[in-house]
């Protein structure tokens, strides 16, 4: 093993809180000491050797589609954490971490600082670019490689230019203030070198990262300790300490590339398998860049009951917003890069890319006349890899397909906008000409638009919908809708993608940002046009009087603009559920204790995941079957949500394995990320033990340990679930719903006794799920459960996940937040429930369910067991309520 693998493989155990910790550990272990100042002024010395090319010629040229197993290339300026992003993703994906500047001092046996003093910068070019070719050919696959400073001279730009045409090159940038901090410069130079090297970094790479700040971490020059796996130091890096980035991050990555082994984010909810488009009545937040760049906003609150998020740009806007920045600390493109990070980052929703096409010359209205031209800016939003970019169809064919050719996993959406009044109405072949003109450059979907002039213009695009609806099989998706005041109603009956706008983005200049209606509003308006209708939702079970699903599901109906009801229905049987059923309202209902297995019983299908676990605790009506009786796909099932009539049968999923999945996703620190070693420690044997077994099976892990009171119980579940990982292996599961990674290897195992040793042979659990009550169950006492101290000697922590809420401070909660210095992360049943309810949320209504509102909806509604609020502890959960991703 190599020094430089060794040395990524100690920073991936024991991980670090900020990348100028990782870059002083570097120059610790390796002696590779270049101090910031002489960094900077190594760069100053590239950029002063350096010729200068058009950006956007090497833009325009670099290819977005990668093979799956291709290797990862970071380059970018000091402190812009490029070493960080490389561990992570060498963690995430298993890949072997490779440093450029360190394979260079083992090569050369001299540390790049020694060898250009002895040797000379010419010299030490020359060496590098060998060096640098070198890595790249022998590592094309399964890797992640940091590119030091040698990227940015002329032969290593062109070296990486040619690597971008088959691998993804990835250029990272950072705030100003942070990069400024970590080189000890003043503002003024560092503004000039970041902006030099941007340019330069731009011309040999094909993808871009704004690695955005985290608050809550230190500032570069903060002294953080690490641990390392079997060093007796103590870590004061907080357990979470780069989470967000780690998200973020690897967001971007399922974004940009197909790259194999890329944890998904938000493949388990129920929404993710459906395409956006292919959804009906789907709304995009749609809001100018200069005012993103310019309010903070909350993007959690702006994503609610919307489906999509769309950044505008104006040329113009633009320009004028860099302007009123004075100094301009970032330039364009660094701007748009930035803000377009921060909305990915707190945001679930996709992201939509779009450039207004100009046809005037701004430059003669005073604005600075050094532009980027509109191509210049669309490719730009292609290195940021959204989910959707939109294309001018004014764009000639030529110009339409090379952007084509070089979209990558971006969606095009043809836009098609004109106020050319002489169109007259719908009925006019210029709108006909545009869709199969779309259809023809092979877009994604296309957006038409023109202002309405008269309230007739609604029924005309109405029944331009309907026409085009017929043409092609299928159709391409079709984004048609008339703007300003009088085109609003034509917005609410569009069916997919309708830009929309929120409560909190201020108003603009109406003559040059038409009024948009709000999600909530076209959402109302759906229902009092009876296009949808108000439906009853519940929870059923034998105790569920405390639940605080309802709270959290009506205030999300409420803030969508949805109708809706949830309520409690307690009963002694699951017979009296039928009594819910027959009502023609009835939109399903959650099951909880004692019912989720017995009401599998009850229903026609159920989805492969409630089958894989054996339990059920959602309840989706059926009003249409298909022709043999069956229950229609996924999809079609989608299309009858909030839509009353005959119940004809009852289809069975299971939300509490996706919670589970979700809150060990977002306790598990960065050096706890699953890898074939990890294990995990299930306790119980019931259904929620059965939808957590299923869900660390879920996320890869290999190594499940199921302890419980009774262990003939747990045999049977480990039993279950060793025939299905033996199915899946064996090709006999009509469905494949395993990650690749569950195979022959795959070991589940019963402890029997708490005082047995770990086995040796397998690592510590990091993961532990208590699936048991923590209260009273009539005269059962609360099992008062804690795990023994010899389970819990992870060197690295882990997550402890108490499924149930009605006592928050159980033994065990108290045990593991006791044990939070060591890394140790508790989390309780109201982290779950929020979790395992926006499934629920989308099977119910098929929209996106609003999650920041439902947290801390669940948190204000919490009474414990003697009804009375946990004001301190909850008061501390809500003020720190962030995004939490699944």
């Amino acid at each position: 093993m190599s020094n430089c693998t060794r040395l990524g493989n100690e920073i991936i155990c024991g991980w670090i809180n900020h990348s100028h910790t990782i870059l002083c550990l570097f120059s610790e272990l390796c002696q590779y000491s270049i101090l910031a100042q002489k960094t900077a002024l190594t760069i100053a010395e590239f950029l002063r050797n350096t010729k200068w090319h058009s950006a956007s010629s090497s833009i325009r040229t670099a290819s977005r589609t990668f093979d799956s197993e291709a290797t990862i290339v970071l380059v970018g300026a000091s402190g812009t954490g490029k070493t960080t992003l490389g561990v992570i993703a060498s963690t995430a994906l298993q890949r072997r971490l490779i440093d450029a500047d360190f394979s260079f001092k083992e090569i050369t046996g001299e540390s790049t600082t020694a060898f250009r003093k002895e040797h000379g910068a010419s010299n030490y070019r020359q060496r590098s670019i060998e060096i640098l070719k070198t890595v790249l050919h022998n590592n094309k696959k399964h890797c992640v490689i940091v590119c030091g400073l040698i990227s940015l001279s002329t032969e290593g730009q062109e070296v990486l230019s040619e690597y971008c045409q088959t691998h993804p090159v990835i250029h990272t940038l950072r705030d100003l203030k942070h990069v400024q901090s970590y080189l000890r410069m003043d503002k003024e130079r560092t503004s000039k070198l970041l902006e030099a090297a941007a340019r330069m970094f731009r011309l040999c790479s094909n993808l871009e990262f704004f690695n955005l700040s985290d608050l809550a971490t230190s500032t570069p020059n903060q002294e953080t300790t690490l641990t390392l796996v079997g060093s007796d130091e103590t870590s004061s890096t907080p357990y979470l300490a780069l989470k967000r980035t780690e998200r973020h991050f690897l967001k971007f990555l399922s974004s940009a590339t197909t790259i194999a082994n890329l944890p998904a984010l938000e493949d388990a909810y129920p929404l993710s398998r459906v395409r956006t488009d292919a959804r009906s009545f789907t709304y995009a937040i749609s809001i100018p860049f200069s005012q993103l760049a310019s309010v903070a906003f909350d993007f959690e609150r702006l994503e609610e009951g919307a489906d999509a998020f769309e950044m505008t740009i104006d040329l113009v806007g633009l320009v004028v917003h860099n302007l009123m920045k004075g100094s301009c600390d970032l330039p364009y493109l660094n701007s748009l890069s930035e803000t377009f990070a921060r909305i990915r980052r707190t945001t679930v929703v996709p992201l939509i890319y779009h450039v207004e096409r100009k046809r005037h010359d701004p430059s003669k209205e005073g604005v600075s006349a050094r532009l980027p031209t509109y191509i210049d800016l669309v490719n730009h939003g292609l290195r940021l890899a959204p989910e959707f970019l939109t294309l001018d169809l004014s764009l000639s064919d030529e110009e339409i397909s090379e952007v084509m050719r070089v979209k990558g996993s971006t969606r095009l959406i043809a836009h098609c906008f004109s106020s050319d009044l002489q169109l007259s109405s719908w009925n006019h072949e210029f709108w006909t000409s545009a869709y199969e003109r779309a259809r023809k450059l092979e877009f994604d979907a296309v957006r038409l638009c023109w202002p309405a002039t008269c309230l007739n213009d609604n029924f005309g695009v109405h029944k331009f919908r309907a026409n085009i609806s017929q043409c092609g099989d299928p159709p391409l998706p079709l984004i048609a809708y008339n703007t300003g005041p009088l085109g609003k109603t034509s917005c609410c009956f569009n069916r997919t993608l309708t830009p929309v706008t929120h409560e909190d983005v201020p108003v603009l200049d109406s003559q040059l940002h038409p009024p948009l209606s709000t999600a909530a509003e076209a959402t109302r308006a759906l229902y009092a046009s009876f296009i949808f209708e108000p439906m009853h939702f519940y929870i059923v079970g034998a105790s569920a009087g405390y639940s605080l699903s309802p709270a959290m599901h009506n205030a999300a109906y409420r803030v969508c603009g949805i109708p809706h009801t949830y309520g409690v229905h307690v009963t002694p049987t699951l017979a009296e559920i039928h009594k819910l059923v027959d009502d023609p309202h009835f939109g399903g209902c959650s099951v909880s204790q004692p019912y989720k297995r017995e009401v599998m019983a009850l229903t026609r299908s159920m989805s492969p995941h409630a089958k894989a676990i054996g339990a059920v605790n959602t309840l989706i009506p059926v009003r249409h079957l298909l022709e043999d009786g069956s229950v229609p796909d996924e999809l079609e099932l989608f299309q009858e949500r909030n839509r009353s009539g005959p119940v004809k049968a009852l289809y069975g999923e299971n939300s509490d394995w996706i919670g589970v999945r979700s809150c060990v996703r977002r306790g598990l620190s960065p050096a706890n990320a699953v890898t074939p070693r990890t294990t995990a420690l299930i306790i119980g044997a019931g259904g929620m033990a059965r939808a957590a077994i299923y869900a660390a099976l879920n996320l890869g892990v290999r190594n499940i340990f199921i302890y419980n009171r009774t262990s003939e119980n747990a045999e049977k579940v480990v039993e279950h679930f060793r025939q299905l990982v033996k199915d899946e292996i064996s090709g006999q599961a009509s469905l494949k719903i395993l990650p690749p990674s569950i195979d022959s290897n795959t070991h589940l195992q019963v402890i029997t006794s708490k005082e047995e040793p770990w086995p040796e042979k397998f690592h510590q659990p990091t993961i532990v799920v208590s699936c048991i009550p923590t209260h009273r169950l009539g005269e059962n006492p609360s099992p008062d459960f804690t795990l023994p101290p010899h389970w819990l000697r992870s060197p690295t922590g882990g997550v402890v996940l108490e499924v149930a809420y009605r006592n928050i401070h159980t033994p065990l909660l108290e045990q593991i937040r006791a044990e939070s210095h060591r890394g140790w992360v508790a989390m309780d049943g109201l982290d779950l429930l929020p979790d395992q309810g926006f499934a629920q949320f989308e099977l119910f209504t098929g929209r996106r369910a609003p999650r920041k509102l439902m947290r801390a909806e669940v948190l204000r509604s919490y009474r414990d067991e003697q009804g009375l609020p946990d004001d301190v502890l909850i008061h501390d959960r809500l003020e720190k309520i962030i995004y939490q991703e699944p």
